[in-house]
């Protein structure tokens, strides 16, 4: 019986941290002494409900302050690699302009690179923070 008490605290937590899924989270930190802007500009024919719910005429903007952040919200899960192909598929670009540095990702692939090298999390890998330096 004691064997059993002692298995229950690690069978709850296996339980509670495979029975929920976290959101999927793609934020942008400005780490600079000064203003950056953050463009998305998504394809004409993307068919990718989560940005286009983000988007504004076809665009995401981003005007971060000093020290400030932003997210899209991209569902539930974790990034995988399927996910990061459909944003990169689903995007004609990103770009990142600070006051002294402007970084266009005009590739699928340097845009799947950027998001990739990105992914954060232990366990779970739901969050993409990109780091605007």
């Amino acid at each position: 019986m004691k064997k059993k008490l002692k298995l229950l605290p690690f069978l709850f937590f296996i339980l509670f941290f495979t029975s929920c899924d976290p959101a999927q989270e793609l934020r942008f930190v400005n780490k600079t002494n000064s203003d950056a802007t953050v463009r998305i500009l998504l394809k004409p024919n993307a068919k990718n409900f989560r940005l286009e719910e983000a988007a504004d005429k076809g665009s995401i903007v981003f005007n971060l302050k000093k020290d400030s952040t932003a997210y899209i919200y991209y569902g539930i899960g974790v990034w995988s690699g399927k996910d990061i192909f459909d944003f990169s598929n689903s995007a004609k670009y990103i770009e990142i302009d600070t006051k002294d540095i402007k970084t266009v990702y005009k590739s699928e692939k340097a845009m799947q690179d950027i998001l990739s090298d990105n992914v954060k999390g232990i366990l779970v890998k739901n969050l993409i923070e990109i780091d605007i330096k």
